[in-house]
């Protein structure tokens, strides 16, 4: 597997990948912003169903338009936040995206107004694709503050709580730890080191899971004051927003109920024991009196030592979707053709993994660390 193999390629995203180019779409991304804003604003709260559709659908032509510069420098940084390129790129987008966020915060305040005036709209046919939209603006007008608030809770984010967290997922990704595999001293990112925690030696695991955590430890100061920044910020916002509890905005923002959470941590609280038989009998089958935190993810004795390759992955992949639904195998073998997937080791880059949805492109585009074990098969897929 080669290493470009391992990259996925991101000028299908943009007509021109220049980073001048791309900035240029994004200031102009601005621009639109503004103009909608300049248009419709002041309008929507007493406008009719074929009203509100229209500036709907102008909003979504805005957004598929721009889509791609912003996915462009947002991706770039997350596969490698330390070239001059991405930083310049995903400062502009997160300044971009700032204005744009302050344009448009009129949008969902004046559309608020209007279902609280005409409540029926939200299930007038001819706004059925937006049904849920309307819905989920619905839920949140009891905590809606003014245009100029939601603008300045816009500016507070960027340059606060989103500032720590990029801090923060800064700081990891350029995190490298030293450890002796067979005799040979190696250096590794962290994308790299916990690959070890499914090695077939408990020692290498051991050594491993110390080594992050130690080094993740010498850092406590930044990790406690991003920490206690983001838990604060949070409590502030939730009083500004009269929320009901602290969960109320993450049942807002994930379009999920109290009622379900309840009812997963209920179950869960009611299993705990068979989770509990699950580590006790891997244990025995270990031969280990009990697991250590080094354990948990381990493979089995005995276990056939095997490393996937790309190709292979891409088989395993594949395959499971096709057997579930021959057209969504076909959309997931395109991800791997068109070079969609960044899956190379590398410092710099974020730890995890995650899809992002490229609407415009009617595919996504996956980060991941993959460093040939299992675990990274099923991350993947």
């Amino acid at each position: 597997m080669t290493v470009e193999e391992m990259r996925w390629d991101l000028t299908q995203l943009v007509k021109d990948s220049e980073p001048d180019s791309i900035v240029e779409e994004m200031n102009r991304a601005v621009d639109e912003a503004r103009k909608l804003r300049d248009e419709y604003r002041g309008k929507i709260d007493q406008t009719d169903a074929d009203g509100l559709l229209r500036v709907l659908e102008r909003k979504d032509e805005m957004e598929l338009e721009f889509e791609g510069p912003f996915m462009f420098s947002s991706l770039m940084y997350s596969a490698d936040s330390t070239t001059d390129t991405a930083k310049r790129l995903f400062d502009t987008a997160r300044n971009a995206g700032m204005k744009i966020g302050q344009a448009m915060a009129f949008l969902d305040l004046e559309i608020g107004e209007l279902l609280s005036e005409k409540p029926e709209i939200v299930d007038d046919p001819k706004l059925s694709e937006y049904n849920h939209y309307l819905k989920r603006i619905k839920r949140r007008i009891p905590h809606m503050l003014s245009e100029k608030e939601e603008q300045l809770i816009i500016t507070k984010d960027k340059n606060g709580i989103n500032a720590w967290q990029q801090l923060q997922g800064d700081w990891l990704s350029t995190r490298t730890f030293d450890i002796e595999i067979d005799g040979e001293k190696k250096t590794m990112p962290y994308g790299e080191i916990i690959g070890l925690y499914q090695h077939t030696d408990r020692d290498v695991r051991k050594r491993a899971n110390k080594t992050v955590y130690e080094g993740l430890g010498e850092d406590d100061i930044l990790w406690a004051s991003a920490i206690r920044s983001v838990c604060s910020d949070h409590l502030q916002m939730c009083q500004l927003r009269n929320y009901e509890s602290s969960m109320t905005q993450s049942l807002i923002a994930n379009d999920v109920h109290k009622e379900a959470i309840d009812a997963l941590m209920e179950t869960i609280e009611a299993n705990v024991d068979l989770y509990r038989d699950y580590l006790r009998m891997k244990a025995k089958m270990m031969n280990l009196k009990r697991l250590g935190n080094w354990d948990i993810v381990a493979p089995l004795p005995n276990a056939p030592e095997k490393k996937y390759g790309r190709h292979e992955t891409r088989d395993e992949v594949v395959g499971a979707y096709t057997s579930f639904d021959a057209q969504v195998g076909q959309w997931v073998d395109e991800m791997f053709e068109k070079h969609h997937i960044d899956s190379e080791v590398r410092k710099g880059k974020r730890s995890g993994a995650f899809c992002a949805s490229w609407l415009a492109g009617k595919s996504a585009y996956i980060l991941s660390s993959f460093n040939g074990q299992l675990g990274d098969v099923f991350t993947l897929a």
